[in-house]
């Protein structure tokens, strides 16, 4: 099974490796390529991916490629995947899945003139412990869902010295920490509860400035320097273009109403569904369990069975090539996640709730 489908991988950065791990596994790992040339020779030495290509048009016109798995910066999400596709391959996004929802919807309409699979990271539905809680919340038993808050943040930008790379910067990322992280748990709202009807959203810059980077290292190597106290900070500073905080109030298509919490500035991880009989808590630091609170007495751990397989990120996107499938993540939850995305965004200009299009 492993050999039958040939990944080309686009892009070489921070990110890159983690999703090469995933493909290494699962798939055959054929070509790679990136605007730098050295960042995609230092990974196909690290996964044994025996070609690099100069650039997307030379690995798109190999024949022995299936598909391609992208993980550049969010702006050049869309070109890619819209050639890809056209050249009949079949494409694995990072997330988020473009910049906009135009874009977006472009890429679906592409991935719908041919046979061939989409699919988008959306490493939150790998969890054991929330599998069960969606399987749990469709069986009905907890009662109809009145409310979902999340929390999904990372304080890697915390230091108003870590520098102003292009995560900061809109034609670039887009929306900050709205579309790098509280896209993950817009994934988890539709996933658990259902799809999102109207948003009511806050975006905040707390630190406007930061100093232009000057170590040309991947993401990934920019932390580590920074974290050591070996990161040259220049003198020049660069303004930051996009949110590090947003807040987001949301009212779901089923009636139930949710908040969704995602900074780059602080740090936690956590999922609370409170239903008509009882209500759930999990988190991702500790042990990961999910918690029961259906009387006055604290939260119970709910007994998990241990997953038969292990998954990955791209586990879902690979089946549905094999088997003719279309288990999400696919690019219509990207598209669905991005719409939500945009609809904050408008939110926070006009200073109420907006209605989500369809």
């Amino acid at each position: 099974m492993k050999n039958i489908v040939r990944i080309g991988m686009i892009g070489a950065g921070h990110i890159a490796y983690s999703h090469a791990e995933a493909w290494q596994e699962e798939a055959t790992l054929t070509a790679v390529a990136s605007r730098r040339i050295e960042r995609a020779r230092a990974l196909a030495e690290r996964y044994d991916v025996p070609n690099v290509c100069r650039n997307v048009n030379e690995l798109l016109n190999r024949d022995d490629i299936d598909a391609v798995g992208i993980t550049t910066p969010h702006h050049l999400h869309h070109p890619i995947a819209v050639a890809a596709l056209k050249a009949g391959k079949s494409v694995f996004c990072e997330k988020p899945l473009a910049l906009n929802g135009t874009q977006a919807r472009e890429m679906c309409a592409a991935a719908e003139t041919g046979c061939v699979k989409t699919g988008v990271q959306s490493g939150i539905r790998l969890f054991p412990a929330l599998r069960l809680l969606s399987r749990l919340l469709r069986e009905g038993k907890a009662g109809k869902i009145h409310t979902f808050d999340a929390h999904w943040s990372f304080d890697w930008a915390r230091d108003p010295l870590f520098p102003l790379t292009w995560r900061f910067k809109r034609a670039e990322a887009g929306t900050g920490a709205l579309g790098d992280l509280g896209v993950y748990m817009i994934d988890a709202a539709r996933w658990l509860v259902g799809e999102i009807a109207q948003v009511n959203a806050e975006l905040a810059v707390y630190v406007p400035r930061r100093p232009l980077l000057m170590s040309d290292g991947h993401f990934g190597e920019l932390r580590r320097l920074h974290s050591e106290g070996v990161l040259e900070i220049p003198d020049r500073i660069g303004v930051v273009e996009n949110d590090d905080v947003c807040q987001l109030l949301l009212r779901f298509e089923n009636g139930a109403r949710g908040s969704i919490r995602a900074s780059r500035l602080h740090q936690e991880h956590s999922i609370r569904v409170d239903c008509e009989r009882t209500s759930y808590f999990w988190q991702m630091t500790g042990d990961r369990r999910l918690m029961e609170r259906s009387t006055e007495t604290e939260y119970t751990s709910v007994e998990c069975p241990e997953p038969t397989v292990d998954e990955s990120i791209v586990s879902s996107f690979l089946s549905n090539i094999r088997r003719g499938g279309d288990e999400p993540p696919t690019f219509r939850d990207g598209l669905a996640a991005q719409l939500v995305i945009d609809t904050a965004v408008k939110s926070n200009d006009a200073g109420g709730w907006v209605d989500v299009e369809c």
